[in-house]
């Protein structure tokens, strides 16, 4: 659930003993019927024509086995959409193209340990009065240096100082925000009760949540962003971002993913070594940052593969292909699978088109590939060419939790709950079509720890839709104002690649496939009048020129602003 938005504060007096009324439940399950076959055409997915879950392990594992970082552009993410292409060309009447376009590429320049790609980990170096402090690894995206690095005494900022023209030449140190944060707390962790008061339908496992708080510090990106943006402006000598959990639980971290070159290095490290810098900093102590990084311009690509139906009209599922870990992307994978899945259909049980927009740029937002590709589609769907769109992301998460250290020292440690992470399925308010199939599919399905929600942002009174946030990369489709559902989790181990694939439970993540591909099958049969629902009054209220939803993503605006004379 990539927020784009932050949360008001007012969120915070929100009471937490909040209940849901009229959310469904566990205890009216759908039944799994054999899907129909012979003369007729399945309305559920056929569970043994789908891909089995050591099948979806390998089809994922492609990624991190060429390299841990793929970011956009990189060698290894060229592999990984190169084998993309080749993969979807397999597929029986598939018909594949790509879109290319050029970025202004951010590496770090040093190699992974292992030889596969390249390491923020290894590319990032920090010493305080000579000494050097272990980093968990380079800012994205953060100013490249000579070896010499950037020096410049310590100045430790807490969350509610702002940065200003005074710590010009300083090297800032910033905790990043969490749930006890008395600033942001509601920003990087709001109240589930807050989330759950958009749900239409909870698993019993979520409704045990109601009184918690979602706390991941994917939330903090934007947060993250502003310190980097605002500490340059300034002409501040470089940035230390704090974790409050051990360094090599958040080893290689990337993110912010927003594709803008910041003016100054930037470093990671963890709980230890933020208090020790943080103490160091009091004794205005000077400092030392590395980064080893480097821009130029490439190309990258996205890759649509469509596989014709009776009519022109599409079904579009949509998925980022460049990442960092086993989550980021997989739901390369489970598209892929879902591809070979819907191919292997009869024509005449496949009433519409098929495609599948394998897209690049997600962690390069400031020309990101789904947005791109959007644009093109919108003019489709005014052609009548589009039904609806499904964006995949993070499938089969597993929970991972911050906890008190037992060692006594600063922050917190991570450690897998034994519970799946909590999914989100967005569908559109108003949409009793969409809501009623998504339901029945994740019932269907048995999915543990899901909500089918409206969004997950302050809705709007005045605003056609109320709600525009569905979390990633459903929101190029949705902001558009084209039908959408959308499906992703936002566990620990999204950013922080130290999990590997235990992060992920493939028995899940097939479920989940399922109910999305049974999803498909219901709305296949509905004409597009009846699946464009709300969106109608919605696109018609932004021609007449009423508040709509936007964004921002995908400007094109590469570069931060500059420093401040």
């Amino acid at each position: 659930m990539k927020v784009k938005q932050i949360y008001k504060q007012s969120i915070g007096v929100i009471v937490l003993g909040f209940s849901i009324s009229g959310c469904g439940s566990d205890n009216d399950r759908v039944s799994i019927s054999p899907p129909v076959t012979g003369d007729s055409c399945p309305t559920i997915v056929d569970e043994k024509l789908f891909a089995d879950a050591s099948t979806l392990e390998k089809l994922v594992q492609v990624g991190p086995d060429l390299a841990q970082l793929r970011s956009t552009g990189s060698e290894a993410h060229q592999q990984l959409v190169n084998w993309i292409e080749l993969e979807a060309k397999k597929i029986p009447g598939m018909q594949v193209q790509s879109d290319s376009y050029e970025i202004q590429r951010w590496q770090p320049m040093i190699a992974a340990e292992n030889g596969k790609g390249r390491s923020l980990f290894r590319s990032g170096q920090l010493s305080v009065d000579g000494n050097d402090i272990a980093i968990a690894g380079a800012v994205p995206y953060s100013l490249g240096t000579s070896l010499a690095g950037h020096t410049g005494q310590l100045v430790y900022l807490a969350n509610d100082q702002a940065i200003t023209a005074e710590h010009k030449g300083k090297i800032i140190v910033r905790q990043i925000p969490t749930s006890q944060d008395s600033i942001y707390a509601n920003v990087v962790a709001p109240p589930y009760a807050f989330l759950f008061q958009f749900a239409k339908y909870l698993t019993a496992s979520m409704n045990e949540l109601k009184t918690q708080r979602y706390d991941r510090p994917f939330l903090a990106a934007k947060l993250m962003n502003k310190d980097l943006v605002d500490a340059g402006k300034v002409g501040a000598a470089g940035l230390i971002l704090g974790f409050d959990v051990p360094q090599d639980q958040v080893k290689d971290y990337f993110d912010p993913h927003e594709g803008l070159h910041y003016r100054l290095p930037a470093v990671f490290v963890g709980s230890d070594e933020f208090a020790e810098i943080k103490a160091l900093a009091e004794n205005k102590s000077q400092a030392r940052i590395v980064v080893q990084a480097e821009r130029d311009a490439a190309t990258t690509r996205n890759v649509i593969a469509t596989l014709p139906g009776l009519s022109n009209e599409k079904i579009v599922f949509v998925v980022n292909t460049d990442g960092n870990s086993w989550i980021q992307e997989n739901g390369v994978g489970g598209v892929m699978a879902l591809a070979q899945y819907f191919a292997k259909l009869p024509l005449n049980c496949r009433p519409k088109t098929y495609e599948f927009a394998f897209n690049t740029g997600h962690l390069h937002m400031s020309k990101e590939g789904t947005f791109r590709y959007m644009e093109k589609l919108n003019e489709e769907y005014e052609e009548d060419k589009v039904s609806f769109v499904f964006a995949v992301e993070h499938l089969g998460t597993q929970e991972i939790i911050a906890k008190p250290r037992e060692d006594g020292g600063f922050g917190r440690t991570l450690t897998f709950s034994g519970k799946a992470e909590p999914q989100a399925w967005f569908v559109p308010e108003d949409h009793q079509l969409m809501q009623t199939v998504a339901i029945e599919a994740a019932k269907r399905r048995n999915l543990p720890t899901l909500l089918v929600t409206t969004g997950q942002d302050v809705p709007h009174p005045e605003r056609s839709p109320k709600q525009c946030d569905f979390g990633g990369i459903g929101n190029a489709s949705h902001q558009t104002l084209i039908p959408t559902m959308a499906t992703i989790s936002g566990p620990w181990s999204l950013w922080a690649p130290s999990f590997g694939k235990e992060a992920i439970d493939f028995s899940l993540m097939r479920s989940q496939l399922l109910a999305i591909g049974d999803s498909v099958l219901a709305l296949q049969k509905h004409t597009k009048a009846e699946i464009e629902g709300p969106y109608a009054a919605w696109r018609s209220a932004r021609e007449q020129g009423n508040l709509v939803c936007s964004h921002v993503i995908n400007s094109g605006v590469e570069d931060a602003p500059e420093a401040v004379n």
